[in-house]
């Protein structure tokens, strides 16, 4: 499976568990920059369908060298606002993701099955 499909498939699952209640938050995987650009318009619209919202953050608090972007998804702008309050405290996720386990924490009463598989299968010309 290609980047971009793996990228999308993760968006997909994440926002399937989230749109489901069993996550308050999610973080797409971390991306480069050319990663983010290549996927953001497609990310953000399976994001919508699931009827939730994102954002999207440059992580510039690390090295140059290890820099990384990625999209928050959340059910609602409260979550994002709170992950935002945390973030200008001095946390940072690339770090430690501890201070966020209340927004990141993942709730099995309320697990979804996810249809990360099904989404796969639709990149299945893809190049491994």
């Amino acid at each position: 499976m290609d980047k971009r499909s793996f990228i999308l498939g993760m968006v997909t699952a994440f926002s399937e568990c989230v749109a489901g209640g069993c996550k308050r938050l999610a973080l797409s995987p971390p991306m480069t920059k050319k990663d983010y650009a290549m996927v953001e318009g497609e990310a953000r619209e399976l994001i919508g369908k699931h009827g939730l919202i994102s954002y999207h953050e440059k992580n510039e608090d690390l090295p140059e060298a290890e820099r990384f972007e990625w999209l928050l998804i959340a059910a609602r702008q409260e979550t994002i606002d709170e992950y935002r309050a945390l973030r200008a405290q001095g946390y940072s996720p690339a770090r430690s993701l501890k201070p966020f386990h209340g927004l990141l924490s993942y709730d099995p009463a309320r697990g979804v099955a996810v249809h990360y598989d099904a989404f796969r299968a639709y990149f299945s010309n893809d190049e491994e």
